[in-house]
Formats: C-alpha cells, sequence, structure tokens
C-alpha cells in the first residue's frame, strides 16, 4: 500500500488535503475559521463548477473543526454521507464538495491512521448505485478496524472476491504533479479535465491467470459488443472484465467496457476504462473517440473536442469519430461544423446508428426540424432495436417537444427492453405534463423503487400528488426534493401549493382505463383508454410551453476579467460564443444581428456583429458608450453613455445602423432645455423609451437615479413622464403595455411588473438570491432573467404572472461578476 504524499511537512495545526482528478494540489493549516466555495471572498477558493459560491465552513470549536454546510446546491458529503448538520470532524474524514475531495488530518498522527488512497483500494462495481458506491471512509485504528471487522464478519464472502480482483488488477499509472512530488496510485477520477497523459506505471505481482489467445479474444471481443446492443450490459462487462484481467496491456476490453457504461447511461463509471484504453492504445481511433465521446456525456468541452479531433487523425474514416466530433462541435456551440461532420459520417457509413443519431439532434438544436430529427432516431432506434437507449432517446425528443402521446409509447418500448428509473421518471413528466396526475404518480413511484434519487423525481411525484389534493403525501417528496435543491421551482409549486389549501381531491382515471409503464408494455399500446374521457383535477397554472427562440447573454472570463458574449436556443441548446470581450449583448428582434459594449483591444466602443459572430465591426467612437437595444422593428438602436464632460449617463439613438461600415455619433434625446439624463433604455411598441431616470429639477441634481421614466423616441423635445419613485428600480423591458424591471426595493434584487402609466406594480419573484436583467420572449408569454438561485449563475424564465418559475440553463464559465445589475440578455427569433 501506498502511503498518501502531501506538500507539507507534519504541522501543529490541523490540515486539509485538497484534491482534484486524484491528484494533491494544496494542504491548508486550519488555524482559525475557514471558509469554502466558488466566490473569490472564500479562504479557500475552489475553481470547481458544482461547488456553490459560498458552499461550506469550518469552525473551531472545542479542539476540534466543525463543519457546515452553507446551503449549498448540491450539498456537502462526508465519508460518502451528505451532511445536513453541523459535522464534527474526526481525523481521515473524507469531504467530497462537488469534484473536490478534501481530506483532514489532525497533527501528530501516524500516517497509517490517514485516510487510505483510492488506488490501495478494490475498485468499486461500475454498475454500483451511488449510495453503494459512497460507501465510508477509513477512520483511525480503533473506529476503522471496529468498522472493519463487523463488516468483514458480515461480508466474508464478498470480501474474499473482492480481494482476489485487487490482486489481479494491473497497476494503476501514476500522473506527475507540477510540483514533481509522488502522489500516491489513483484511479482516475469523474469530472478531470486534463487530458489523458502516459505516465511511468506501477508493476505488481499477478497471478498467472493464463494468456488469451487472438481467436478467443476477437470471439469474447464480438459477445460483448453483441451483448451491449441487446442492452445485456451486466454480462457484457462479465467479459470485458475477465479480458482485463488476463489480458492487461490490451486496450480493446477498456474501449467496450466504456462503450457498456456509456450506452447504459454511466458516463461518469465510463471515463476511467476509457482513459485506460486510451493510455494503453495511443494509436487507436476507437479509443480516442469512446474517451471523448465519455467527456462529451460529462460536459467538458475542451477534452471532447480535443480528443474527438484525435480520432480523426488516427483514422479519418472512422465514421463514429466523425460522429463523436460532430457531438463536440455542437457541445462546443459550432454547430456549422457539427452539421458539416455529421454528413461526412453519414456519407462514410449510412448504416451506423450512432451517426443517425447525432444528425437527429443537430435537425432539431440547429433547424428546429422535429420531422426530420424524429426520423433520424427512429432510424437509429431501428438500427439497434434491442438498445433501450435509443428508444428512450427518442422519447426525450418528443417528450422536449410536447408530444406526450407519443413519447410515452417510446419510453414504454424502451422499458420493455430495459426498465430504468430515468425511463419511468420520464413517463411521469409526460403524464404530469397532460394533467394526467394519478398515472404520473405511479410511474414516478416506480422510478423511485428503480433507485431514482434526485430532486426532479421527487418535485414531480410531490407536484403530481398536490395536483390530487393529497398533501399530507406530497409533503414528503417535495420536503425531500427541496432538501436536494432548495430552489427547485416544481418543488416550490407544490409546496405553495398545498398550503394555499390545494385543489380538492378530483377521481383520476383508474389502473384500467390507462397503459401503466412497466416493463412488458409495447409500441401498440396508448397511454390512456379512448372509450372514457379522463377526470381532471384543477390545475394552478398551465404547464410551461416549449420556448421558441435564441437568447444571448454575457459570461464572465475569470482568465481576462472580461466578459465574453454567447448565444444559445432559449432550452440551452446550441450554445456558442458569439464574441469574446464583448458585454450587454442586444440581438435584434429577427435574431439576425447583435449590438454588443466592446471591451477588446481596437474594438472598445459600442459594435455589431451577426449572430454567427461574423463581421464585427465598431459603429460609435466613444468608450462610454454602452447598454444597447433595437427598436421592435430593427431598424434603430438606443444607447446610453456618459460621453458628455460632466460623466452623466445620457440617451442616444442611431436611426441609421451602418451595416456597412463606418462609425456614427448618434442623436441625443433631448427634454427641451438639455439632454436627458438616464441608462438601460428599452422600447415600447408604440416608439417610447422607458428607462431609469433622474430628476434634474431636484436640489441634488447627482443623477444617481430616482426611478423609471418613460419618453417619446421621436426627433425632437420631449418631457419624460416618472414612473416609479424608488431609486434602484433598472434595466426595463416592456411588452405590450406591462414594463418588467428589476429593483431591491424590498432589501434584494427581485423581478417586478407594472403597466406603462407606472401603476400595477407587482412582485414576480421572491427569494433570497440574486434577480435580475428581465427579458421578454419574443410572443410576449414568458420572461426570463438572470438569478444565482442555488448557488450558481442561470437564466431562468416564468410566466408574466411569476408562474411556471423554471431554470433555463446555467451561464456557465464565471457566471456574472460583481458589477452584474449593469449587465444585459436578450431574446430574439
Amino acid at each position: 500500500m501506498t502511503s498518501e504524499s502531501t506538500l507539507i511537512e507534519a504541522s501543529l495545526f490541523p490540515r486539509l488535503i485538497v484534491k482534484t482528478g486524484g491528484r494533491v494540489v494544496r494542504e491548508v493549516e486550519l488555524r482559525s475559521e475557514l471558509s469554502i466555495g466558488r466566490a473569490e471572498d472564500n479562504d479557500l477558493q475552489l475553481s470547481d463548477p458544482k461547488a456553490s459560491r459560498h458552499h461550506a465552513q469550518l469552525i473551531p470549536e472545542g479542539g476540534v473543526f466543525v463543519l457546515t454546510d452553507l446551503g449549498s446546491a448540491n450539498g456537502t458529503r462526508v465519508n460518502g454521507l451528505r451532511i445536513a448538520e453541523p459535522h464534527r470532524l474526526e481525523h481521515g474524514d473524507r469531504i467530497i464538495i462537488g469534484d473536490t475531495e478534501l481530506t483532514y488530518k489532525e497533527p501528530g498522527r501516524a500516517e497509517q491512521d490517514t485516510l487510505s488512497m483510492e488506488g490501495a483500494a478494490p475498485a468499486a462495481h461500475p454498475l454500483m448505485s451511488s449510495k453503494e458506491r459512497a460507501a465510508p471512509s477509513e477512520k483511525g485504528a480503533s473506529r476503522g478496524l471496529l468498522i472493519g471487522l463487523i463488516l468483514a464478519a458480515t461480508v466474508l464472502v464478498v470480501g474474499i472476491v473482492a480481494i482476489i480482483i485487487l490482486l489481479l488488477r494491473p497497476g494503476q499509472p501514476v500522473s506527475p504533479t507540477p510540483t514533481g512530488l509522488a502522489v500516491s496510485v489513483t484511479a482516475p477520477v469523474a469530472g478531470v479535465t486534463s487530458a489523458v497523459t502516459p505516465g511511468p506505471t506501477v508493476v505488481t505481482a499477478t497471478p498467472e491467470t493464463g494468456a488469451v489467445d487472438p481467436q478467443e479474444m476477437d470471439n469474447l471481443l464480438t459477445q460483448g459488443v453483441a451483448l451491449t446492443r441487446r442492452s445485456k450490459f451486466e454480462d457484457a462487462i462479465a467479459i470485458y472484465q475477465d479480458l482485463v484481467t488476463r489480458a492487461p496491456d490490451d486496450a480493446r476490453p477498456e474501449t467496450g467496457w466504456a462503450w457498456a457504461l456509456l450506452l447504459d447511461e454511466q458516463a461518469t463509471e465510463a471515463l476511467a476504462h476509457a482513459q485506460r484504453a486510451a493510455e494503453l492504445d495511443p494509436t487507436s481511433s476507437e479509443a480516442a473517440a469512446v474517451l471523448a465521446r465519455v467527456y462529451v456525456e460529462l460536459g467538458d468541452k475542451t477534452q471532447a473536442l480535443t480528443w474527438a479531433q484525435k480520432a480523426i487523425e488516427l483514422d479519418s474514416a472512422d465514421a463514429e469519430a466523425h460522429a463523436v466530433l460532430a457531438e463536440a462541435y455542437l457541445l462546443n456551440g459550432q454547430t456549422q461544423d457539427a452539421v458539416d461532420e455529421a454528413d461526412l459520417a453519414l456519407v462514410q457509413d449510412i448504416n451506423n446508428a450512432d451517426v443517425h443519431r447525432i444528425r437527429g439532434w443537430l435537425y432539431y438544436a440547429v433547424d428546429n426540424d422535429m420531422g426530420r430529427a424524429a426520423s433520424e432516431l427512429q432510424i437509429a432506434a431501428g438500427l439497434q432495436p434491442e438498445l433501450w437507449l435509443r428508444r428512450h432517446e427518442l422519447g426525450e425528443l418528443l417528450l422536449d417537444a410536447e408530444d406526450y402521446v407519443t413519447a410515452i409509447m417510446a419510453f414504454q418500448d424502451a422499458l420493455a427492453i430495459r426498465p430504468k428509473a430515468v425511463t419511468y421518471s420520464a413517463i411521469g413528466e409526460a403524464y404530469y405534463q397532460l394533467g394526467q396526475y394519478d398515472q404520473a404518480r405511479a410511474s414516478l413511484q416506480q422510478s423511485i423503487a428503480a433507485g431514482a434519487d434526485n430532486a426532479d423525481t421527487y418535485a414531480l411525484l410531490g407536484a403530481s400528488y398536490a395536483q390530487l389534493g393529497r398533501c399530507d403525501e406530497a409533503r414528503n417528496y417535495y420536503e425531500q426534493a427541496l432538501s436536494l435543491d432548495a430552489a427547485h421551482p416544481l418543488a416550490l409549486e407544490a409546496q405553495a401549493l398545498c398550503q394555499g389549501g390545494g385543489p380538492s381531491p378530483t377521481p383520476s382515471a383508474t389502473a384500467a382505463s390507462v397503459v401503466e409503464p412497466t416493463p412488458g408494455s409495447t409500441s401498440q399500446a396508448t397511454p390512456a383508454s379512448t372509450s372514457a374521457a379522463t377526470p381532471q383535477p384543477t390545475r394552478t397554472s398551465a404547464p410551461a410551453a416549449k420556448l421558441r427562440g435564441q437568447i444571448a447573454f454575457p459570461v464572465w472570463n475569470a482568465s481576462k476579467g472580461k466578459y465574453d458574449t454567447y448565444l444559445a436556443n432559449a432550452d440551452g441548446s446550441g450554445r456558442r460564443l458569439v464574441a469574446e470581450e464583448m458585454r450587454q449583448p442586444a440581438l435584434r428582434p429577427d435574431g439576425s444581428w447583435l449590438v454588443l459594449n466592446g471591451t477588446r483591444r481596437n474594438y472598445e466602443h459600442l459594435c455589431l456583429v451577426q449572430s454567427n459572430g461574423t463581421n464585427l465591426r465598431e459603429i460609435t467612437d466613444f468608450l462610454e458608450d454602452g447598454q444597447p437595444n433595437w427598436s421592435p422593428d430593427g431598424k434603430t438602436v438606443v444607447f446610453a453613455s456618459n460621453r458628455h464632460g460632466d460623466k452623466q449617463f445620457r440617451i442616444y439613438f442611431i436611426d441609421d445602423v451602418p451595416y456597412g461600415g463606418g462609425k456614427v455619433e448618434g442623436r441625443s434625446l433631448s427634454y427641451g432645455p438639455d439632454d436627458v439624463r438616464g441608462q438601460m433604455p428599452a422600447w415600447t411598441a408604440d416608439g417610447r423609451i422607458v428607462f431609469r431616470g433622474c430628476d434634474l429639477e431636484s436640489p441634488a441634481n447627482d443623477c444617481n437615479g430616482t426611478g423609471l421614466y418613460i419618453v417619446s423616441a421621436a426627433p425632437g423635445a420631449h418631457t419624460p413622464k416618472r414612473l416609479t419613485q424608488h431609486p434602484e428600480d433598472t434595466a426595463p423591458a416592456v411588452y405590450g403595455n406591462t414594463i418588467a424591471f428589476m429593483s431591491n426595493r424590498d432589501g434584494t434584487w427581485e423581478i417586478y411588473s407594472m403597466s406603462l402609466d407606472g401603476t400595477g406594480v407587482k412582485r414576480l419573484t421572491n427569494n433570497a438570491a440574486l434577480d435580475g436583467l428581465p427579458v421578454w420572449s419574443p410572443d410576449g408569454k414568458t420572461i426570463a432573467f438572470v438569478s444565482d438561485q442555488g448557488g450558481a449563475w442561470a437564466v431562468w424564465a416564468m410566466s408574466p404572472n411569476g408562474a411556471n418559475l423554471r431554470k433555463l440553463f446555467p451561464i456557465g464559465g464565471g457566471g456574472l461578476s460583481a458589477d452584474w445589475q449593469h449587465e444585459r440578455i436578450s431574446w430574439g427569433q
């Protein structure tokens, strides 16, 4: 067993050993209170996207340290168990925050008392549940010995088998650290973002197991592939596991093992095998492709693209590699490149199911062509009719398209092949959207029985019970969802429904009148009987409609200290970088052009760029110009600037946008005696401007903002009308006769609405998070806004009355910076 190496010698104080990707990257001496999180003001800042801004803290109490979770979105685990109360740490405790591991060490304790490294323990079976994998860590000698003896006595046979498997495993590679110090042997860890780097291998004595002759190897590999395509993943993995033991230097069993796990939607477990395959055979296109596909599933854009391109370099005729590269391009927002790669893959192998699969998703994400998308996914399912994932993904596509009845049929086909908790949950969601709450409840209960343990499933089940008027049962589930995600919108909606008295219980369809989602169902089944109408309970709000169009938004780039501008479809798909070092994006209503506030060298004024990122040019000549916004007809741009000598913000217009090149000064908005002072201008449909203004007739005349105003945008002098009295009311957005705006008038930044005459002010959001920068959907049915609910910045949406609150997609990157109130998001076609 290799002892854990550290970066600091023995200390008089307790320490935290910080590891990411299996590597010790830092040690922290604990001398006083320590805050942990992603924000810069933490004592221990984590560059981990799964960590909340202020995630946890350590407080010294009576000679020991107590760990407290600060209401983080993803929770804090100690020795595999999520903590809900303050936890007194003991020597060797293993703290997990996102993908970061922190080991607590007390001073003066022998090295053998520390937490043993992963490389010295038997590997967890890849099909274990997350709860089974999260086994408690070893403690000090007395406690660890007692637990170990109890477990050994209870599962002696399993223990012997595990030891044998451990002895048969080959040594693991040692990755060099930046310091050059040796670290313990560790298996690859999920979430690792660094490329696989071949390193020296620790050679261990392995009992003779008998070599595999080439013919036997080929036969067993063929059997493994056949079993995988029939969704017999456990049987396939048993073959690969045996081959890995008998032929540890052959990459092919590791590759097959990774594919089996991927197709069973276990990407985290697949990562270690894919990495091992790439290490064993750096010349294998298939090994590089499976590693790229794992990184796609884990959302690691850089690694996905790197390894997909590597696969193409190794074999440019490999259709599978081109399909994976198309997925990597789509993940990175390079949609045209993704389409080109998918089309090339189709030319190379028209009978490849994965090729049709990615082409289908591209039809949906890029062209919004649901018919062709469904057709491609159906071809993929026809090519691999016994692979459950093909049917499940078709159901996901139909569910997203709000074709709930057909989606249920596809999901039932998937269940007939392989019962999966995720599929039961999807059926439950479809029934819920149809308003068939009893059927939703039944499917969701089956999902939980099959092992589902996530906020979405609990929230759906709680909401289903709430809609049925069974609030005692609903409470158990929505509270469980809120314990996992305190800002879960559906769980909060269920809670509000029950606390408000709930709907009157309404008879629901009987079991005989619906098709229950059981593994034996077939594609001919229908979700409800056509012989009798299904009674519907009263709804508090209609299901959220599928959102159309694209949203432009800024993303803080911490390495540059500037914003970059991105575009994404309203559901978060098709995300792509449009312009680096540009902020405050304004998307023209037709979605063709953006006006941006440039902060890049040689592009430091208002800039114009096409939505595909081409034809970038400056259109004004003042550094101070910013906060642009398009008129509803897409012909005029309004913006704010403090270019004047008094440095007070004024409102300006570009009446003729210079698409062909050149720069314009713009005309100022006048009220007669002088220019109108204001910021954050927004258009109304009848040609007026709503803006955050200031009262120039007041004695203070400091123009820091005195509320929202409205004034005509036409040339000439016009008198602004004051709409609100609160100085922090800002960021207005208008649709029809309603203004949405943000304000901290009630102590925190929230979204409000009111009429164009300033009456009927209504608060739409109400939470402790930061909510702001509202924008209307093109059809006026939805308001999008930014929020850091749950600890990370994301784009959220709700109905104009505040109902149907839900998260659309994470902003990602560094989120938004401290000056986020001056940013802008915009929504166009």
